[in-house]
Protein backbone atom coordinates (compact mmCIF):
# COMPACT_ATOMS: atom_id res chain seq x y z
CA UNK A 1 0.00 0.00 0.00
CA UNK A 2 1.52 3.30 -0.99
CA UNK A 3 0.44 6.93 -0.83
CA UNK A 4 1.72 10.34 -1.89
CA UNK A 5 2.86 12.77 0.79
CA UNK A 6 0.66 15.84 0.69
CA UNK A 7 2.39 19.20 1.17
CA UNK A 8 -0.30 21.15 2.97
CA UNK A 9 2.27 23.67 4.21
CA UNK A 10 3.02 24.62 0.59
CA UNK A 11 -0.72 25.04 -0.07
CA UNK A 12 -1.01 27.25 3.02
CA UNK A 13 1.89 29.46 1.86
CA UNK A 14 0.19 29.89 -1.54
CA UNK A 15 -3.09 30.62 0.24
CA UNK A 16 -1.42 33.34 2.32
CA UNK A 17 0.19 34.85 -0.80
CA UNK A 18 -3.23 34.93 -2.50
CA UNK A 19 -4.84 36.35 0.66
CA UNK A 20 -7.70 33.88 0.47
CA UNK A 21 -8.18 32.01 3.77
CA UNK A 22 -9.17 28.67 2.24
CA UNK A 23 -7.70 25.72 0.38
CA UNK A 24 -9.27 22.76 -1.35
CA UNK A 25 -8.16 19.19 -0.83
CA UNK A 26 -9.02 16.98 -3.78
CA UNK A 27 -10.28 13.42 -3.51
CA UNK A 28 -6.78 12.21 -4.45
CA UNK A 29 -5.21 14.25 -1.65
CA UNK A 30 -7.79 12.97 0.84
CA UNK A 31 -7.12 9.45 -0.43
CA UNK A 32 -3.40 9.87 0.37
CA UNK A 33 -4.11 11.30 3.84
CA UNK A 34 -6.53 8.45 4.58
CA UNK A 35 -4.08 5.79 3.32
CA UNK A 36 -1.35 7.26 5.53
CA UNK A 37 -3.68 7.12 8.54
CA UNK A 38 -4.68 3.54 7.70
CA UNK A 39 -1.06 2.39 7.41
CA UNK A 40 -0.30 3.99 10.79
CA UNK A 41 -3.34 2.25 12.28
CA UNK A 42 -2.41 -1.15 10.84
CA UNK A 43 1.15 -0.78 12.15
CA UNK A 44 -0.20 -0.13 15.67
CA UNK A 45 -2.99 -2.75 15.74
CA UNK A 46 -2.59 -6.42 14.88
CA UNK A 47 -5.31 -7.63 12.52
CA UNK A 48 -6.47 -11.15 11.70
CA UNK A 49 -6.24 -10.21 8.00
CA UNK A 50 -3.52 -8.64 5.88
CA UNK A 51 -4.66 -5.55 3.97
CA UNK A 52 -2.80 -5.50 0.65
CA UNK A 53 -4.50 -2.58 -1.08
CA UNK A 54 -6.94 0.21 -0.36
CA UNK A 55 -8.60 3.04 -2.26
CA UNK A 56 -10.80 5.75 -0.77
CA UNK A 57 -13.52 7.19 -3.01
CA UNK A 58 -14.98 10.48 -1.75
CA UNK A 59 -18.39 11.78 -2.77
CA UNK A 60 -19.54 14.65 -0.59
CA UNK A 61 -19.79 13.30 2.94
CA UNK A 62 -19.83 9.67 1.84
CA UNK A 63 -16.64 7.62 1.58
CA UNK A 64 -16.43 4.19 -0.04
CA UNK A 65 -13.27 2.28 0.82
CA UNK A 66 -12.31 -0.55 -1.52
CA UNK A 67 -10.09 -3.01 0.36
CA UNK A 68 -8.09 -5.95 -0.92
CA UNK A 69 -6.51 -8.37 1.48
CA UNK A 70 -5.75 -11.90 2.54
CA UNK A 71 -7.11 -13.98 5.36
CA UNK A 72 -4.36 -16.54 5.65
CA UNK A 73 -3.94 -17.72 2.07
CA UNK A 74 -7.45 -16.69 1.01
CA UNK A 75 -7.66 -13.40 -0.92
CA UNK A 76 -10.70 -11.17 -0.48
CA UNK A 77 -12.15 -7.85 -1.52
CA UNK A 78 -14.44 -5.70 0.58
CA UNK A 79 -16.20 -2.36 0.39
CA UNK A 80 -16.54 -0.33 3.57
CA UNK A 81 -18.77 2.75 3.60
CA UNK A 82 -18.31 5.67 5.98
CA UNK A 83 -20.17 8.93 6.56
CA UNK A 84 -17.76 11.84 7.02
CA UNK A 85 -18.25 14.75 9.41
CA UNK A 86 -16.03 17.51 10.69
CA UNK A 87 -15.20 18.39 14.25
CA UNK A 88 -12.75 21.28 14.55
CA UNK A 89 -9.47 20.20 12.91
CA UNK A 90 -10.63 16.58 12.62
CA UNK A 91 -12.32 14.59 9.91
CA UNK A 92 -14.53 11.97 11.53
CA UNK A 93 -15.42 8.86 9.51
CA UNK A 94 -18.35 6.93 10.98
CA UNK A 95 -18.76 3.33 9.79
CA UNK A 96 -22.00 2.69 7.90
CA UNK A 97 -21.62 -0.70 6.21
CA UNK A 98 -19.24 -3.42 5.07
CA UNK A 99 -19.81 -5.77 2.16
CA UNK A 100 -17.77 -8.73 0.94
CA UNK A 101 -18.81 -10.14 -2.43
CA UNK A 102 -22.09 -8.24 -2.24
CA UNK A 103 -22.89 -9.79 1.16
CA UNK A 104 -23.58 -7.23 3.86
CA UNK A 105 -21.55 -7.95 7.01
CA UNK A 106 -23.42 -7.20 10.26
CA UNK A 107 -21.93 -4.36 12.31
CA UNK A 108 -21.50 -6.75 15.23
CA UNK A 109 -18.65 -8.39 13.26
CA UNK A 110 -16.85 -5.08 12.69
CA UNK A 111 -14.12 -4.25 15.24
CA UNK A 112 -15.07 -1.38 17.54
CA UNK A 113 -11.82 0.37 16.59
CA UNK A 114 -13.12 0.76 13.01
CA UNK A 115 -16.53 2.14 13.94
CA UNK A 116 -15.15 5.70 14.07
CA UNK A 117 -11.91 6.88 12.47
CA UNK A 118 -10.45 10.31 13.27
CA UNK A 119 -8.07 12.05 10.89
CA UNK A 120 -6.41 15.11 12.40
CA UNK A 121 -5.82 17.78 9.77
CA UNK A 122 -3.84 19.82 12.31
CA UNK A 123 -1.07 17.20 12.12
CA UNK A 124 -0.56 18.25 8.49
CA UNK A 125 -0.93 22.02 8.84
CA UNK A 126 1.49 24.71 10.04
CA UNK A 127 0.75 26.43 13.36
CA UNK A 128 -0.08 29.71 11.63
CA UNK A 129 -3.55 28.43 10.63
CA UNK A 130 -6.44 26.83 12.42
CA UNK A 131 -9.37 25.21 10.61
CA UNK A 132 -12.41 27.46 11.00
CA UNK A 133 -14.86 25.66 8.71
CA UNK A 134 -14.82 22.52 6.63
CA UNK A 135 -17.14 22.22 3.63
CA UNK A 136 -17.64 18.96 1.74
CA UNK A 137 -17.62 19.14 -2.05
CA UNK A 138 -18.35 16.47 -4.65
CA UNK A 139 -14.72 15.33 -4.87
CA UNK A 140 -12.95 16.72 -1.82
CA UNK A 141 -13.22 19.26 0.95
CA UNK A 142 -12.73 23.01 1.26
CA UNK A 143 -10.95 24.19 4.40
CA UNK A 144 -11.50 27.74 5.64
CA UNK A 145 -9.00 29.04 8.17
CA UNK A 146 -8.45 31.40 11.05
CA UNK A 147 -4.99 32.87 10.60
CA UNK A 148 -2.61 33.95 13.35
CA UNK A 149 -0.85 36.75 11.48
CA UNK A 150 1.87 37.04 14.11
CA UNK A 151 3.18 33.60 13.04
CA UNK A 152 3.28 34.29 9.28
CA UNK A 153 6.91 35.56 9.25
CA UNK A 154 8.17 32.35 10.90
CA UNK A 155 6.26 30.23 8.36
CA UNK A 156 7.75 32.16 5.46
CA UNK A 157 11.25 31.94 6.96
CA UNK A 158 10.84 28.18 7.36
CA UNK A 159 9.72 27.93 3.74
CA UNK A 160 12.69 30.00 2.50
CA UNK A 161 15.11 27.94 4.57
CA UNK A 162 14.12 24.68 2.80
Amino acid sequence: MSYDNINLQGKVVKMLANRTPEIELSGDELNSLAKKKMIEYLDEHKQSVDITGVNFEFNGQEVDVALNGKWGLIPFGATVTFHMESEGDNLILNHRSTTIRKVNIPNSFIPESLSTIRISLKDHLPNVVEVDKLKFSTDGIILSFKIDSSLIPSLLLDKLGK
